[in-house]
């Protein structure tokens, strides 16, 4: 089974896209897809939306919902939780943003790599041979840039270059083996969760095998304005960085 975790905020157009591109791939292969949806305290139609959907989605959609807006680290524990609770030893997890930036169309190239090259966490990546950002200011790029040099310093992970895209394939068995699905350590961590899970990951895991593919970024298919609060995030950031040496 592919489980398919989508935290959103408000997204409720952008979500509208990416299930349609979801039920077009029904399947990967024998597996079947089932969509998780965690509502972060959404005030828009997300939850009516979302409670008629699931009658006619071809992929089914399993929604839990925040009854207030809690943040992307809370609302990935919880679909996470929620998914080690539900799945079996062989399924896969793929987490992407809810923003329609992320092509739905490299999912089963990244399950694929899990099944047949044995790899544990597939990453979708900015900055491999063949990666593209359309529709990001030069400034968010150069932060992307900064954040990657950073980590790669500090943390070096082998073949790992994006230590903060969201839109990973993660074994079932390397999740439930890290023991890091725990909502303390998913608390106050805002968006620098990504790269916090990455790293502990690779601390927890002996042998973690990790592969990137190349990740075509459309932001310029996002409607609406970005959730991230850069200037928060940046201090978020180092704050990890700070965490994971020294403790």
């Amino acid at each position: 089974m592919i489980y398919i975790l989508l935290p959103c905020y408000n997204e409720l157009e952008n979500l509208k896209k990416i299930i349609k591109k979801t039920n077009k791939l029904s399947s990967i292969g024998s597996n079947k897809i089932k969509i998780i949806i965690v509502n972060d305290g959404s005030s828009d139609q997300t939850k009516n939306y979302i409670i008629k959907l699931k009658k006619k989605s071809n992929s089914k959609i399993l929604y839990l919902e925040h009854k207030n807006n809690m943040g992307l680290n809370v609302a990935l524990y919880t679909g996470l939780n929620f998914f080690l609770k539900i799945a079996r030893k062989k399924d896969i997890l793929v987490s992407l943003d809810s923003d329609n930036t992320h092509p739905i169309s490299l999912i089963p190239r990244m399950i694929s790599l899990i099944e047949n090259g044995n790899y544990d966490v597939v990453i979708a990546s900015r900055f491999q041979n063949g990666s593209n950002i359309q529709g990001l200011s030069l400034f968010r790029i150069i932060l992307s840039k900064g954040a990657r040099i950073l980590f790669k310093f500090y943390f070096p992970i082998k073949n790992v270059e994006d230590y903060t895209c969201n839109f990973r394939a993660y074994k079932y068995l390397v999740l439930k083996k890290s023991d890091l699905i725990k909502k303390k350590f998913f608390l106050s961590k805002d968006f620098s969760i990504i790269a916090d899970l990455l790293i502990n990951l690779n601390k927890k895991i002996k042998m973690i095998k990790i592969k990137e593919v190349p990740l075509k970024l459309r932001y310029d298919y996002k409607i609406g304005n970005s959730k991230l609060n850069i200037y928060t995030n940046i201090l978020k950031t180092f704050l990890l960085i700070f965490r994971n040496i020294f403790y």
